[in-house]
């Protein structure tokens, strides 16, 4: 019989979801080189035997002289009860039965530790979600009272509108615009509401009032005489000019002619700033109404009557 020794990593192998491994250490002691096969067995006598549970890859293997292989040895109990289970591992050689090397075999303990039992439930803790809700609500409260708490508005007439919505805003109100004809400066707020110091709640809509140049409607003139329609730019505060094509700027005296206005630019209803300049485009007219009649019997008369 050959000198072959062994040594454990471990004597016991803690089982985790029922597997583990250790690791063997198998020497030959001898001065030649021998076969050896590390084997595992039932630790306990029993009929039938045994299980040993265990795996050994390439069990084995040829040692040199004085050399050391090492083997690791695969445990898995899957299926097994709690407890523990002995494993004996017994190096030999393969030309000899293992029981002629069971002195020298090492025992090994597999402990298969029992399964946990299930914790209860926690119970929902609905105490601390009322008081966290209560305290939640009273935040909200709080914030929202000082939110919409009720605060003096600005005065923000004659600002210019940008900043005067941008000062509306900073108070903690909503600002809206609408815009109405003033002879104040254009884009400046003319009138609010509510009005400046006045307290509303926060949140509320001041409503600025932003304005823009008075405008003039352009008067219905066309076929009217040129002092009729002089007249009428005047009352609408709206400047005359007249375009290139017009014959005439007034109504000759004594003469059966009149100054009549033919086209008006822009036309008659536009809207217009006052006192823009609106051109006009006039012409000389007979004053005498003549029957149509007489320029269908007498043309040459028509044509001096209408000169």
């Amino acid at each position: 019989m050959t000198t072959i020794t062994m040594t454990l990593s471990s004597p016991d192998v803690v089982l985790k979801d029922g597997k583990g491994s250790l690791t063997a250490s198998v020497t030959n002691g001898s001065t030649e080189a021998e076969r050896v096969v590390l084997g595992a067995f039932p630790g306990q006598v029993t009929n039938p035997p045994s299980k040993t549970y265990a795996t050994i890859p390439n069990p084995l293997r040829t040692i040199a002289a004085g050399a050391t292989e090492q083997y690791v040895v695969n445990f898995d109990t899957a299926g097994a009860s709690a407890g523990s289970y002995p494993v004996k591992l017994i190096a030999y050689s393969a030309d000899d039965a293992p029981e002629d090397y069971a002195d020298q075999a090492h025992v090994v303990t597999l402990t298969v530790p029992a399964a946990e039992k299930p914790k209860p439930p926690r119970p929902f803790p609905w105490l601390w979600v009322i008081i966290g809700g209560v305290v939640l609500l009273a935040v909200v409260g709080l914030i929202l009272f000082f939110i919409f708490k009720d605060a003096n508005v600005p005065d923000v007439k004659t600002k210019p509108q940008a900043e005067a919505v941008q000062i509306i805003t900073r108070a903690g109100f909503t600002a809206t615009t609408t815009q109405t004809e003033s002879t104040e400066a254009e884009g400046t707020v003319v009138n609010q509401t509510p009005a400046g110091g006045e307290k509303v709640g926060r949140g509320s809509t001041v409503n600025l009032e932003i304005a823009v140049p008075v405008q003039a409607t352009v008067p219905s003139v066309v076929g009217l005489r040129i002092e009729n329609a002089r007249t009428a730019f005047q009352a609408a505060q709206i400047q005359l000019d007249f375009r290139q094509g017009s014959t005439c700027q007034a109504s000759p005296a004594l003469s059966l002619q009149r100054c009549v206005v033919l086209e008006v630019i822009p036309q008659a209803g536009e809207r217009v700033r006052v006192n823009t300049v609106v051109f006009v485009r006039t012409e000389l007219r007979s004053s005498i109404v003549v029957d149509p009649g007489i320029c269908v019997t007498s043309p040459r008369l028509c044509d001096t009557l209408t000169q």
